[in-house]
């Protein structure tokens, strides 16, 4: 019988740096996708109007800024524009 092993507990990490990587904008939603650096990895936070939508872990910088850019082509496509940063 398998046993099952949770994924250990995020609350144990500090924070390092975070790094505002898009802000999108469409006339009824604006998404902000953050870079969220951690001792052990990279975190990347897609907020949709204030509201957190997504949390993906990357081992590297490089990997999540990547996802960064197809995530901003598919929105793009989507009728998305960039949005300046106040």
């Amino acid at each position: 019988m398998a046993r099952r092993v949770s994924p250990p507990q995020r609350g144990a990490f500090s924070e390092d740096a975070r790094e505002s990587l898009c802000l999108l904008r469409r006339n009824d939603q604006t998404i902000n996708v953050v870079l969220v650096a951690l001792t052990d990895a990279v975190e990347l936070e897609v907020w949709a109007d204030g509201a957190l939508r997504r949390r993906l872990r990357f081992l590297r910088d490089t990997e999540a800024r990547k996802y960064c850019d197809r995530l901003t082509a598919r929105l793009f496509r989507r009728r998305f524009a960039r949005a300046l940063a106040p």
